[in-house]
């Protein structure tokens, strides 16, 4: 076989590897699960807008399917999809795949029966992806989990090279793996792994509050805010116009 000229070696192949971690820490399964069913919301306010995803990555497909799972990453070329197929053989029970596409959204970044044979195969429990996906209408069938910048039919090239496990950008947030992924129509929260069991301990200290707590909360909350909006008038900042 003859060797190829540099300049086609030079676009097909950079100089920065094809690189795979294939271990890192991940969070015990107990405390992730502690997650299960709670409100998005107040997980993005725990987490705080530096670890709340852009609402530009929104769920594909409507109503949405929550998601709730341990971060698995993978970094791709705009459009090339190789390292998702990768990054797919090595995903563990319980792993939400976050896919850093670079916000690439006129290829796809697969299609849905791969994602069907790693849900069935390795437990593969969601996607977000920072680009473009397809098949949608046979996840939302299936009931899987993908959130994302966009639809997209047409498959791109598979030629790499792609970073695995590593730390990722999507919806403006580094997602590292074996962060926490909550996901929900009402957004996407990223837990930092060491602030994980902070967050829980958070969550089991707000309970459930039944209806009554629950409006004398807002009562409060809309007292204080009250307090906001006068401190405008006694300091003669506020007008009132009839």
């Amino acid at each position: 076989m003859g060797t190829l000229p540099d300049s086609n070696h030079r676009w097909k192949y950079p100089v920065p590897p094809f690189k795979i971690r294939r271990h890192f820490t991940r969070p015990e399964a107990a405390l992730v699960r502690r997650l299960d069913g709670v409100d998005t919301t107040f997980v993005c306010d725990l987490v705080g807008r530096m670890y709340t995803m852009s609402s530009a990555i929104k769920p594909l497909y409507l109503p949405a399917m929550p998601v709730v799972g341990t971060a698995s990453t993978v970094k791709c070329p705009p459009g090339d999809n190789l390292g998702v197929m990768r990054a797919l053989r090595l995903v563990e029970p319980g792993d939400v795949l976050v896919i850093d596409g670079q916000g690439f959204t006129e290829w796809c970044l697969g299609g849905f029966e791969m994602l069907r044979h790693a849900r069935r195969m390795r437990g593969l429990t969601g996607v977000i992806v920072n680009g473009a996906y397809r098949d949608i209408d046979e996840a939302q069938e299936a009931g899987f989990p993908i959130y994302g910048l966009a639809q997209a039919p047409f498959s791109g090239p598979k030629l790499g090279p792609a970073e695995i496990n590593v730390p990722v950008n999507c919806g403006n947030v580094i997602v590292h793996p074996g962060d926490v992924i909550a996901a929900s129509a009402s957004g996407i929260a990223v837990v930092p792994q060491d602030a994980l069991a902070a967050v829980v301990e958070a969550v089991v200290k707000r309970g459930r509050p039944g209806r009554a707590e629950a409006e004398r909360s807002i009562e409060n909350f809309m007292t204080v805010m009250d307090c906001h909006v006068e401190d405008y008038f006694d300091s003669g900042r506020g007008v009132i116009v009839d």
